[in-house]
C-alpha cells in the first residue's frame, strides 16, 4: 500500500513538472526514485514529488531489512532444528478447504499438544506459513520425497512423521524416504509415521508392503484415510447404539436414512456394515437417497460384492431441485427410519436437505453432517436450534487430535486384545504352526492389526446393548455377564462383526481347513451353524470385557495417556 502512495505521488508529481511527457516516460521517472534515481531540476519541486523521492528509497530499504531478517529468522531457525528431539514433521499444509489437505489443521493439533513442529512445504506463498512461523513452527521450503529435505527437518531424531500431501504416491515416497534413512542409523529414536492414502487400491498394496505391515525398533508406519477415520469418529459419537440408546437392545431392525451424495457417505455406509451389528434380530437397514444414489449404490456394489449380504441397502434417486416437502415426506414414509445422517456434497445442499426436514414433523433423530466450517454452516445451525431432533456435527473437524491421528488408545487397546487371543489360544491347545495369528503384536501383518481395533472399537457397543446406557463401569458390566443370555448375545454380535470384517475384506467360506494365504475359513457361517470351539473364541472375547474397561479407566486417570 505504502509503495502505491509512493507511486502515485511521484507520478504526479512528474507529472506536474513534466505536462507534455508521455505515460512511459513518466512511470519510468517514478520508478526510478526506487533506486535513488530522481531526476529534477533543482528549485521549485512540488510536495507529492519531494515526498515521494524520499519515502521510496526509505521503503526499499525498509523491504532489504525485512527480507534480510527473514532469511535470519529462517536461517537460525534451521539451526535450531539440528538440537530438536522427538518432535513432528508435517509434509504438505494443505490449502484453505479441507479439499486441498489436512496438513494445516494436523499442525494446529501439534501445536496445541505442544510437540515441536516442522513444516516441509513446497510452495513458498501457501496461504498458513505465516501463521506456522508465528507460532514458532519451523518451515522448510522444498520437496518432502526429497531426503535432504528430510534430513534438514533432523528426521533422524523426530518421533513423528505426518505425510499429508494431496498427491497419495508422494506421501508413500515419502515414508519410504524416511524408512531408508533410519535404516542406515538403527540407534536412532522410534519414528511413527503415518501416509495419508484416500486410494483403496494403493492403501491395499501398501498394507502388504514390510514398510507399513511391520514395526521395527526405530520406526513404525501405518496408511490412514481422513474420511475412513471421520465416519469411525461419527459412529463412535453418534451411532445408533448411541443415539437410540433407549430402544436399541429391543429392536428387531435399525433403519437408517442417509441423505446427499458427499464421498463420506459411501466411507460411512462401510463403517457401518463393519461396525453395525447391534444384536438386533435383522441386519440394518440403509436407504441412501440424493443425487444419483441408485448409481453410488451400483458402484459400491460392485465394489464390495458381498456389501448386500451383510446389509440391507436400497436407493432411491432425488434431485435436490426438485425436492419439496411431499417429496421428503414420501421418502420419510417410504424408508420408516430410526434415525437419518445428512451427508451432502456442499454446504447449499446440506442447507437444502436440513430445511427439508424442519418443514416435518419429524420424529426420529436427524444427524446433519457438516464439511465446512463456513459461517454459513453455521447460519444453518442456527437457523435448526429450535429443532430439537437435529444434532450437527464437524466429522473432518473433530479427527484432528494427537490420540485420533495416532491411534494411541485404540492401538493399545487393540494390542491387549490380541495378546488376550493369543493367550486364550495357546492355553486351548493351538500353536503357531497352525495359527499363524498367534505372534507378536508387532508382527502383526496390518489387516489383522485392523482386525483388533476394530473389535475395540466394537467393544463400547456391546456394553452399550448390555446396559442400555451410555454409561456404565466395569463391575456393572461383569455383574451383566453372570447372565449367560447376555454373554450369549454379545458373542453373536462379535461373530457377525468378525464375519462381515472378513467378508468385507475378500475371505470366502470353505468346508475345509482354514487358509490364510487363499482368504479361506470354515467359520463364515451363521452363529447357529458354528462349531462349538468356535464360539467359544467369541464368549473368550466376550468375558474379556470387563478386564479391558478397567484398563481404560486406569489409562484415563491424569498423567497416563495424552
Amino acid at each position: 500500500m505504502c509503495a502505491t502512495l509512493t507511486v502515485g505521488l511521484g507520478f504526479n508529481g512528474y507529472a506536474s513538472l513534466y505536462p507534455y511527457e508521455s505515460f512511459s516516460s513518466l512511470l519510468y521517472k517514478t520508478l526510478g526514485l526506487f533506486t535513488l534515481g530522481f531526476s529534477a531540476q533543482t528549485g521549485n519541486i512540488p510536495l507529492q514529488l519531494d515526498v515521494a523521492r524520499w519515502l521510496a528509497p526509505l521503503l526499499l530499504s525498509y523491504a532489504a531489512v525485512r527480507t534480510l531478517m527473514l532469511m535470519l529468522r529462517d536461517r537460525l531457525a534451521l539451526l535450531r532444528l539440528r538440537r530438536l528431539k522427538h518432535h513432528a514433521v508435517v509434509c504438505g499444509l494443505g490449502g484453505q478447504e479441507a479439499e486441498d489437505g489436512y496438513g494445516w489443521t494436523v499442525v494446529q493439533a501439534l501445536v496445541a499438544k505442544g510437540i515441536p513442529t516442522v513444516v516441509i512445504e513446497p510452495n513458498p506463498l501457501n496461504v498458513h506459513l505465516g501463521w506456522a512461523r508465528n507460532q514458532g513452527v519451523a518451515v522448510i521450503t522444498g520437496n518432502a520425497r526429497d531426503s535432504q529435505n528430510l534430513i534438514q527437518a533432523n528426521v533422524m531424531q523426530a518421533g513423528y512423521l505426518l505425510a499429508l500431501t494431496e498427491d497419495d504416491a508422494a506421501n508413500s515416497e515419502i515414508v519410504y524416504q524416511a524408512f531408508q534413512l533410519k535404516q542406515t542409523h538403527p540407534d536412532t529414536p522410534l519414528l511413527t509415521c503415518i501416509a495419508q492414502v484416500q486410494s483403496n487400491e494403493l492403501a491395499a498394496i501398501l498394507y502388504d508392503d514390510v514398510v507399513f505391515s511391520k514395526d521395527y525398533t526405530n520406526f513404525s508406519a501405518r496408511v490412514i484415510n481422513m474420511r475412513q477415520m471421520a465416519a469411525r469418529w461419527l459412529l463412535a459419537q453418534h451411532g445408533p447404539d448411541r443415539v437410540l440408546i433407549n430402544a436399541v437392545s429391543k429392536m428387531r431392525e435399525i433403519r437408517i436414512l442417509l441423505l446427499g451424495n458427499h464421498d463420506f457417505s459411501d466411507d460411512l455406509m462401510l463403517r457401518l456394515a463393519r461396525l453395525g451389528h447391534y444384536g438386533t434380530p435383522q441386519p440394518i437397514h440403509v436407504t441412501m437417497a440424493g443425487p444419483q444414489a441408485e448409481s453410488r449404490l451400483e458402484w459400491l456394489s460392485m465394489r464390495h460384492p458381498i456389501l448386500s449380504d451383510i446389509m440391507s441397502i436400497t436407493a432411491k434417486d432425488i434431485e435436490l431441485s426438485f425436492l419439496s416437502a411431499q417429496t421428503t415426506q414420501k421418502l420419510i414414509n417410504s424408508s420408516n427410519p430410526d434415525m437419518i445422517y445428512v451427508c451432502a456434497a456442499d454446504t447449499e445442499a446440506t442447507l437444502i436437505w436440513t430445511k427439508a426436514l424442519a418443514r416435518l414433523p419429524l420424529n426420529c433423530p436427524a444427524i446433519i453432517c457438516q464439511f465446512s466450517d463456513t459461517v454459513l454452516a453455521r447460519r444453518i445451525e442456527s437457523l435448526c436450534a429450535s429443532h430439537t431432533h437435529f444434532k450437527f456435527v464437524y466429522p473432518l473437524d473433530d479427527i484432528f487430535s494427537f490420540d485420533e491421528l495416532f491411534n494411541t488408545t485404540q492401538d493399545q487397546l487393540a494390542m491387549l486384545i490380541h495378546n488376550h487371543y493369543v493367550a486364550s489360544q495357546i492355553d486351548a491347545g493351538d500353536t503357531p504352526g497352525n495359527n499363524t495369528s498367534l505372534i507378536n503384536w508387532a508382527e502383526l501383518p496390518e489387516t489383522l492389526k485392523d482386525a483388533n481395533r476394530n473389535q475395540a472399537d466394537h467393544l463400547q457397543i456391546k456394553c452399550h446393548i448390555l446396559t442400555g446406557s451410555i454409561q456404565y463401569t466395569p463391575e456393572q458390566i461383569e455383574h451383566a455377564l453372570q447372565d449367560p443370555k447376555a454373554c450369549e448375545r454379545l458373542a453373536h454380535m462379535e461373530h457377525d462383526r468378525w464375519m462381515a470384517e472378513k467378508l468385507l475384506d475378500g475371505w470366502q467360506r470353505t468346508t475345509g481347513e482354514k487358509d490364510t494365504a487363499r482368504r479361506l475359513s470354515p467359520a463364515l457361517v451363521p452363529w447357529n451353524d458354528l462349531p462349538e470351539h468356535e464360539r467359544q473364541k467369541d464368549r473368550d472375547a466376550v468375558a474379556n470385557i470387563p478386564q479391558l474397561l478397567r484398563w481404560i479407566e486406569e489409562q484415563s486417570k491424569p498423567g497416563r495417556l495424552g
